[in-house]
């Protein structure tokens, strides 16, 4: 009886995982460079054999291990892109293909995105919005004019006293498993041992997407499909509920039995 209840309770955080990623895309709907996450669900005994934690604690985790029974959730990056949508801004750029912006975090560490809605930080480098700069610290002069940013990312513009001058190359983050890469939020990601080892190289080579300058690149959350899985997951989360309400007047009435 009491395998009933830890399967409902498995299934039931396995289902608020779901409804918590729906709401995530969704809210995320018209971010730029945003990937959508999707939802894996397993068994407990596939997890268990895999060496994953139980989210319900040690001790429900040490009693399903007996059993093996129960759901768990895990997320995953959707490698799907975006539509590219023109802006015509010279500091936009969009990766048409696959790859990730290297950005550095205030504290040095590297994280990677997709989103090219670049700006002028305090330093007058190519940052995020949020003014995050790239790893390969491009820096724009005050003067600088005519700025072009190449398919293969190479940065140049004109200066007061000369045209056509190099102002560095962006490169671009590939990873043998993007979708096992973790969201840290702010449209960033960290690698992990799921995504594997970072390969920084050229745009438009070695696998790279090239870029495009004056573009942007949409989520590739698609609407309609989110809500549809939002009823589906509130569904499973019902009937996953039911079943712990169920066991729970059957254990009740045998208790009852037993002391009467």
């Amino acid at each position: 009886m009491t395998d009933a209840l830890y399967v409902g309770a498995t299934g039931m955080r396995a289902q608020q995982t779901q409804v918590d990623t729906i709401a995530n895309n969704l809210a995320n709907v018209n971010t730029t460079g945003f990937r959508r996450e999707t939802v894996n669900f397993s068994s407990v005994m596939a997890s268990l054999q895999s060496g994953a934690t139980d989210p319900l604690g040690s001790a429900v985790r040490a009693n399903l291990e007996s059993r093996g029974a129960g759901a768990l959730a895990s997320l995953q990056l959707s490698t799907n892109g975006g539509e590219l949508k023109q802006t015509q801004q010279p500091l936009d750029v969009a990766i048409e293909g696959s790859g990730f912006f290297e950005v550095l975090m205030p504290d040095g560490t590297p994280a990677y995105t997709r989103a090219g809605a670049f700006a002028l930080n305090s330093d007058g480098m190519l940052a995020t919005a949020s003014g995050l700069p790239l790893s390969a610290r491009i820096a724009l002069p005050p003067d600088a004019s005519n700025l072009r940013i190449s398919r293969d990312g190479v940065v140049m513009a004109n200066l007061p006293d000369r045209s056509d001058v190099e102002l560095g190359n962006i490169e671009l983050a590939a990873f043998a498993n993007p979708a096992g890469l973790q969201a840290i939020g702010d449209n960033l990601y960290r690698p992990t041992e799921a995504s594997g080892q970072m390969q920084l190289g050229a745009p438009a080579a070695a696998g790279n997407g090239g870029l495009r300058q004056g573009y942007l690149e949409s989520s590739n959350v698609q609407l309609v499909d989110e809500l549809v899985a939002l009823m589906v997951a509130q569904r499973s989360f019902e009937m996953n509920s039911k079943v712990v309400q169920a066991a729970d007047q059957m254990l009740g009435i045998t208790n009852a039995l037993y002391h009467g």
